[in-house]
């Protein structure tokens, strides 16, 4: 169930990206969360995903015109492209709440991952200008990675 008052529901998922298989992912483009749940008021719920290398984004933000309580979301694809360039392996963690204190009830039935990427770093001819962005840190954790 997902809790209520303030509090989240956490779940984790552990993933290899395929690793050793022709469609293993190094380099994520985008990501999928695809998730089945129900609730009472499916407008009020929130959901984060968070990757392996701490990158939190919100999928699903509080919708105050979306009353539905009977079909909810049926195998939903939810998706991000904050990861982009990510290594997908390692835990992946999954954050549902209600988004007002009003007392709802809910669930989700499952949950899963859809990697989409390369295994071929994209951005090799790209330039790093600012030390700070995403393509700065993204190829600084590849590299540590490949030096461990």
């Amino acid at each position: 169930p997902i809790p209520t008052q303030g509090k989240s529901l956490i779940l984790t998922l552990d993933t290899n990206a395929c690793e050793g298989s022709e469609t293993q992912v190094e380099y994520l483009e985008h990501v999928q969360a695809v998730i089945s749940l129900n609730s009472t008021r499916r407008g009020d719920v929130q959901m984060f995903l968070s990757s392996p290398m701490g990158t939190r984004s919100m999928i699903l933000s509080r919708r105050p015109n979306d009353d539905d309580r009977h079909d909810g979301f049926v195998k939903w694809p939810f998706m991000t492209t904050h990861t982009w360039g990510e290594n997908p392996r390692g835990t992946w963690t999954l954050e549902i709440r209600f988004a007002v204190d009003t007392p709802h009830s809910g669930f989700i039935k499952e949950w899963g991952l859809m990697l989409h990427g390369t295994r071929e770093a994209p951005y090799s001819s790209l330039p790093v200008r600012d030390p700070h962005s995403k393509l700065a840190v993204v190829k600084k954790a590849h590299e540590d990675r490949k030096k461990a």
